[in-house]
C-alpha cells in the first residue's frame, strides 16, 4: 500500500510542462461532453441520475480531483489501486450543479480510444469503479463499484 501513495506524488510531478502551463497526466484524460450519455449508462454500477448537461473541466479542476484520491482511499473500505487505473473525467450538471464524474479502468482492460470514447465495462468488482466529485465544496460523492469479480 505505501507504494501506492508514493506513486500519486509522481505523478503530480510530471503534470507540469515547460513555460508552467498544467497538463494531465498520461493515466488520466477529459473526456468530448458527446461522451457523456454513453458514460452514465454503466452496465454493472450506478452511474449519476438526473444529468441536466455535461459541460468540460478544465485541467487544473481534474488536478485538483486526482490530489483528493488518496483522501478517498483512506477512507473507503475498498481496495483501490490507483497505480493500475486510467481515469476519464466529464463534468456533469445535476439539478443545476456543476459536478465531475471520474470513471477509473483498470489498465488490464484499456483500449485504443480510451482517450476519446466512454468506457463502460461489465463486472469486474473494484478493479472498476465511478465516483462524483463536488468542486464547491472538495469532496467525493456516490463512490460505486462494478459488479462481478
Amino acid at each position: 500500500m505505501r507504494s501506492l501513495f508514493a506513486i500519486v506524488p509522481l505523478a503530480f510531478s510530471l503534470v507540469t510542462a515547460a513555460g508552467g502551463d498544467e497538463s494531465l497526466p498520461d493515466h488520466c484524460i477529459i473526456l468530448p461532453i458527446s461522451e457523456g450519455p454513453a458514460l452514465m449508462k454503466q452496465c454493472s454500477r450506478g452511474a449519476p441520475k438526473d444529468v441536466d448537461a455535461y459541460w468540460s473541466p478544465s485541467i487544473s479542476q481534474v488536478l485538483e480531483v486526482e490530489q483528493h484520491l488518496l483522501e478517498l482511499l483512506r477512507e473507503g473500505s475498498h481496495d483501490l489501486t490507483l497505480s493500475a487505473s486510467y481515469r476519464q473525467y466529464i463534468g456533469i450538471t445535476v439539478h443545476g450543479k456543476n459536478l465531475i464524474y471520474l470513471n477509473s479502468i483498470d489498465r488490464s482492460a484499456l483500449t485504443g480510444d480510451w482517450r476519446t470514447k466512454a468506457a463502460v465495462i461489465c463486472d469486474g468488482g473494484d478493479l472498476f469503479w465511478g465516483v462524483v466529485w463536488d468542486p464547491g465544496d472538495s469532496t467525493f460523492h456516490d463512490l460505486q463499484f462494478n459488479g462481478g469479480g
